[in-house]
């Protein structure tokens, strides 16, 4: 498919050869005589040459290098192949010359803009979860998460037009959950080498998380994470609320969306997200208030 699709995008290159699809003879070569002024602005590029080349999308600029050169009758540059740097030959490609740009300080800078905005949007919080206080604290220092990956919420939010409107919404608390474990400060939870949240249980537990399909599978997740915070970062009327709610095992039988979004609720508004351990042992708050109390 790539090959034919390469041919009938410069089909003028393939005229002479016999195994171009008569189906071309078809085609339209509209766009690649107008890509062609193109070419006249800037100085081509030669084979072998260090490029950036512009997705699909125009959201990034990649590193390529140039590997061949399509030009007209008339000796207009219709067209490169370039290959992706660190990328196997066979996403090797055509593009239009529109689409690949020198290398030059500016151009790397606006690369390096376009991935940042890139990765910004990938793992921002969806505005809706903009309620929980955990939020404020994600890149705050000394969080139990320590090198723990940054996760994808967009990926996680992402839902088929036929989904559910309780579907949505327990993808939001999926979300709500991992964004409150993410803030949790340093010694709230035992995250040691044999600790119960170390690395290992920790990620097992996000993997739970992020595949709970029903409402009682995250609240397991959400009750567990309870019991394995230390009293010592929850405030005592949150302490109060939490034990008036449900048991366990009736919380898990009776899970609804809206009883998991009261549970994250509380717990989000009873935890000391500002208070933690320094390296000498010593309380420490990263906010104004009284969370050191």
């Amino acid at each position: 498919w790539s090959n034919l699709l390469q041919k009938r995008r410069f089909k003028h290159l393939f005229a002479e050869s016999d195994d171009v699809p008569n189906e071309n003879d078809k085609l339209e070569s509209k766009d690649v005589e107008d890509s062609t002024s193109d070419s006249e602005v800037a100085d081509p590029f030669d084979v072998g040459e260090e490029v950036l080349v512009e997705s699909a999308s125009g959201k990034l600029l990649w590193d390529g290098e140039i590997l061949a050169v399509a030009k007209s009758t008339d000796e207009k540059v219709t067209g490169y192949r370039v290959r992706y740097t660190e990328w196997s030959s066979r996403f090797d490609e055509w593009v239009e010359p529109k689409r690949v740009v020198e290398p030059n300080d500016n151009n790397i800078l606006v690369q390096e803009e376009l991935l940042n905005s890139m990765a910004k949007q990938k793992t921002s919080v969806p505005s809706a979860l903009l309620i929980y206080q955990a939020v404020a604290f994600l890149d705050s220092p000394n969080r139990a998460k320590m090198f723990s990956p940054v996760l994808n919420y967009s990926k996680l939010l992402a839902t088929s037009p036929s989904t559910t409107t309780e579907k949505r919404t327990l993808a939001l608390l999926r979300c709500a959950t991992l964004i409150i474990e993410a803030a949790l400060p340093a010694g709230s939870v035992d995250s040691s080498a044999n600790g119960p949240w170390n690395a290992q249980n920790s990620a097992y537990w996000r993997s739970m998380v992020v595949e709970a399909e029903t409402p009682g599978c995250l609240m397991g997740c959400i009750i567990l994470l309870e019991n394995t915070l230390s009293s010592d970062w929850l405030r005592p009327n949150a302490e109060h609320l939490l034990s008036c709610l449900p048991r366990p095992w009736k919380a898990i039988n009776d899970a609804s969306v809206s009883s998991i979004a009261l549970r994250l609720l509380v717990l989000d508004r009873g935890i000391k997200y500002g208070l933690s351990h320094d390296e000498d042992g010593e309380w420490r708050t990263w906010e104004d208030g009284d969370d050191s109390d």
